[in-house]
């Protein structure tokens, strides 16, 4: 997919940027806050899968395919529904996180 030549690199290091504060935000509080721990988890497996998903977005908005190639659009495709999948997965974990935060103590 044709895109301006520094955009990848903007995404690539915004997408870190954002996910190592994110990241590092989940470990202080989880350290701090124990007895939540089955959320954190989640939460964490939340990032890792946003993670991958975006891997996989990264590759098919830069795959470097000839535009004549016969399979290009379905290769493009693949990435992007794969990215989807990860995505969708990543959303539900959050979901749940969200749930088990929400689940008052007694």
């Amino acid at each position: 997919m044709p895109l301006e030549q520094d955009v990848p690199n903007l995404l690539i290091i915004g997408f870190i940027s954002i996910i190592l504060i994110i990241t590092i935000s989940t470990i202080t509080l989880w350290i701090r806050n124990k007895e939540n721990s089955a959320a954190y988890i989640m939460v964490s497996l939340h990032i890792m899968l946003l993670s991958i998903a975006f891997y996989f977005f990264m590759n098919a908005i830069t795959l470097e395919l000839d535009y004549n190639h016969p399979m290009a659009s379905e290769e493009n495709s693949l990435q992007i529904g794969i990215a989807g999948v990860f995505w969708a997965l990543s959303m539900l974990s959050l979901l749940v996180a969200i749930f088990k935060f929400s689940r008052k103590n007694k």
